[in-house]
């Protein structure tokens, strides 16, 4: 609880049990309202495995500092940037610098950040798959639409990569 409102539950007799109530569901709006208004930052990545992962290890650097920022982000995987939705692609991505894809994925996942793929590139997208191999989306990639990521983006910012 904020210590402005534990000033105000400290005068209030603990058989004040409304005045708390009202206190605390105070507090609680003011929390919703905060998180209602933290501005969107979508990470648009675009590009597969060609360099190395360099810019996939890019953007996630990115959306991680968004979330250390306190922003609200998502990273969207559209196009070659499927790729990175799928389990074991981000196995042994390590851009000098940077710490492994895999872990900043996780941290950024941890953090509360989003991760969406395009719902219309999901399995058609990426790179093919060998033959008589189902490519495994990463649990917690989610499919969206195009409309869902330019709601997002307005009133918000985006980056791509």
């Amino acid at each position: 609880m904020p210590p402005e409102y534990e000033a105000e539950m400290e005068v209030t007799h603990w058989f004040d049990i409304d005045a708390q109530i009202r206190l605390l569901a105070k507090a609680e709006a003011e929390r919703q309202e905060t998180e209602k208004n933290k501005k969107n930052y979508v990470v648009m990545l675009t590009a597969d495995h060609a360099d190395g992962g360099k810019r996939a290890t890019l953007a996630f650097s990115a959306a991680c500092a968004a979330l250390a920022m306190d922003l609200k982000a998502i990273v969207f995987l559209i196009g070659d940037g499927a790729y990175w939705a799928y389990e074991g692609a981000s196995d042994e991505i390590v851009t000098k610098g940077f710490p492994p894809l895999a872990e900043l994925i996780e941290t950024f996942l941890e953090l509360g950040g989003n991760i969406y793929i395009c719902a219309a590139c999901d399995q058609v997208c990426s790179l093919p798959d060998e033959v008589g191999v189902v490519k495994q989306r990463h649990p917690a990639i989610q499919p969206r639409g195009l409309a869902t990521i330019l709601t997002l983006m307005v009133g918000g910012t985006s980056v791509t990569f």
